[in-house]
């Protein structure tokens, strides 16, 4: 079942209109205040519904890679309010689907807008459980689960919020362009004070435009008192800690505010953020491929500097069969050429680094990426961004399209979320925005945290966290080798760069040859069993073989792999690899096995374990 709508016109004067979101008979996000206020006045109150009009969509897209790449459907109800107000006139989208809710403002209209904030917010049941991660520019910062109330400060997107055992709710946003900024979720705690990194932001309209001004004597939607109100912030202007404001042109249509809705597999297998996205500006995909990678940077920072030793990476992505090598910051124009000739005389394609600032004038776009083309080179790994601001989501818009234009992949680092750009720019296959493999070079990252991104991160696009680093073990990550294996199948990306060195992965000859047979590619996704920062079980499907991967974390423990995923009446030959007793060896069998079979697999502290399953001949 889906969440309900209801849709009432009764908005008594001086209130909000608010929105409520049931499901299967359970309040997932209690009212919550909705609006958006402007320079030439504010959508909050005094508004008068003046018509309301509800119909049934039925719209195919097609997706190139993500958890089930081809042809999907989204079927829901979209109804449209029209507000008056001494204003001017306001549009609510929303959209009910059975993966969740969204909604969006449309003011109607021609000529300058400047949009000072919105008054959107969710606000959460209490005594719910919230997965959340600090907000950054880069959205790189541990995951980790609280209770609703306690949580204080400033959240990045996407926030997963359990309010019973089978009803969830996922936070974010989708269909951020260059008309307008992206967003996160800022909380009061209890004690009523916001993080220290989140200093409240005065009203740059004047005080008539205050938060709690708009909404006056009403304590249920009084942003300084309710811990369990999440609400929207755009943008900061970095180093000066000032709001975004928005400068479009009417008409204008914000992007979409989202919630996932369900139990924790619709969760984690909704495509509704891409659904959500404009259509496609590229007409031929035949030139995007995604697929894997290997990479020298993580196990030396110097190698991309050394044509040598980027020939070596060639040489074993070709004996793995996987599809790309990666050449990181350092490389050289001068032996550029020569390095694509080589990976392509061996059927791999080459990656090349840059940062962003080298891409932020249309000539300079221009000059650079027919350079690339010229040579051969494949795709691009663009760096540094580091802002969520109006400004840097043009700049997305620009490089992309010149990026489609020169047909060159796109992978971006130091970037914002992804939030359904996938969809209108399908060669863009991936996006960094997580604490990531390469924190272990520095920094401790805690198992808890990769069983997290599953239900989180993960789920609104493909997520460059470069996995598979056995040597890191023991040092500052806390998985064992099987853990860091299965990440190759539970973490998704249409780039799957695997990180560490040949030699590392030579060492342990199962997870080598796994490697060699898993793909990049899913025809299909099916979340098994799992929790966040417990379990996290998926099966993928790549033509008639299924690949599965379990990671944990905490005490060791029994995971039991349910096996109804499988076609019925089908035979398959299952090869499963896991941890050896202490999680720094790896060990594998082999039996045939059937969809109403379940498969016990004893797991390592923080350990995991990875399956391949084929038709049994």
């Amino acid at each position: 079942m889906g969440p309900s709508q209801r849709l009432d016109d009764d908005l008594p004067s001086g209130r909000v209109a608010s929105l409520t979101v049931n499901y299967d008979g359970t309040t997932v996000i209690e009212p919550s205040p909705l609006g958006i206020t402007t320079y030439v006045g504010q959508f909050v109150t005094s508004l008068s519904l003046e018509d309301t009009t509800v119909k049934t969509i039925k719209q195919q897209y097609e997706t190139v890679g993500g958890d089930k790449s081809g042809q999907q459907t989204l079927h829901a109800r979209l109804g449209t309010l029209t507000f008056g107000s001494p204003n001017g006139s306001l549009q609510l989208e929303l959209l009910v689907s059975n993966e969740g809710i969204a909604y969006r403002y449309q003011l109607p209209g021609e000529g300058h807008i400047l949009v000072d904030k919105e008054v959107s917010a969710f606000q959460i049941p209490e005594g719910s459980t919230a997965w959340l991660h600090s907000y950054n520019n880069r959205y790189e910062s541990v995951w980790e689960g609280t209770d609703v109330a306690s949580a204080s400060g400033t959240f990045g997107f996407p926030g997963l919020f359990e309010v019973t055992d089978d009803a969830y709710t996922l936070l974010t946003e989708a269909n951020v362009d260059g008309n307008y900024c992206a967003s996160h979720l800022a909380v009061n705690g209890e004690d009523g004070r916001m993080g220290d990194d989140a200093p409240r932001e005065e009203s740059l309209v004047g005080e008539e435009n205050d938060r709690d001004e708009i909404i006056p004597e009403n304590e249920e939607f009084d942003y300084d008192e309710n811990p369990r109100l999440f609400e929207l912030r755009f943008a900061g202007q970095e180093g000066y800690g000032l709001p975004t404001i928005v400068d479009s042109s009417l008409p204008l249509e914000t992007p979409w505010r989202v919630a996932l809705i369900g139990d924790l597999s619709s969760i984690v297998e909704s495509n509704l953020v891409a659904a959500l996205s404009e259509p496609p500006q590229v007409n031929d995909t035949s030139w995007i491929t995604p697929g894997i990678v290997d990479w020298s940077w993580w196990s030396d920072g110097d190698s991309p500097r050394d044509l040598e030793i980027q020939k070596q990476y060639v040489d074993y992505a070709a004996e793995q069969g996987w599809e790309y090598t990666l050449v990181d910051r350092g490389w050289r124009r001068e032996w550029m050429p020569e390095l694509v000739d080589y990976a392509n005389d061996r059927d791999v394609e080459i990656l090349v680094w840059m940062v962003w600032t080298d891409l932020n004038t249309e000539r300079k776009r221009e000059t650079l990426f027919s350079r690339l083309k010229s040579w051969g080179v494949s795709g691009v790994k663009i760096d540094y961004m580091d802002s969520d601001r109006q400004q840097r989501m043009q700049w997305y818009d620009e490089v992309l399209a010149a990026t489609a234009d020169h047909e060159l992949l796109v992978n971006f680092h130091g970037s914002t979320l992804p939030k359904g750009r996938r969809r209108t720019w399908p060669h863009l296959l991936t996006s960094e925005a997580i604490y990531g493999a390469e924190q272990y070079k520095w920094e401790e990252v805690p198992a808890s945290h990769n069983v997290v991104l599953p239900f989180t991160r993960n789920v609104v696009g493909p997520m460059d966290y470069t996995p598979v680093t056995f040597s890191a073990t023991g040092d500052n990550a806390e998985t064992t080798i099987g853990h860091e294996l299965a990440l190759s199948v539970v973490f998704q990306s249409d780039l799957q760069h695997f990180a560490d060195s040949i030699e590392s992965y030579q060492e342990y000859p199962l997870a080598e040859q796994f490697l060699s047979e898993v793909s990049a590619v899913w025809d299909e996704t099916t979340f098994v069993s799992g929790t966040p920062e417990e379990e996290a079980t998926l099966a993928r499907c790549d033509g008639d073989q299924w690949f599965v991967g379990s990671i944990t974390a905490g005490d060791s423990q029994t995971v039991n792999l349910l096996l109804s995923f499988l076609p019925d009446d089908q035979q398959y030959t299952m090869r499963l690899i896991s941890d050896a007793d202490d999680g720094t060896a790896l060990t594998s069998r082999e039996q045939t096995v059937t969809a109403d079979e379940t498969v016990s697999v004893d797991i390592a502290e923080n350990g995991g374990f990875v399956a391949r399953l084929w038709p049994s001949r």
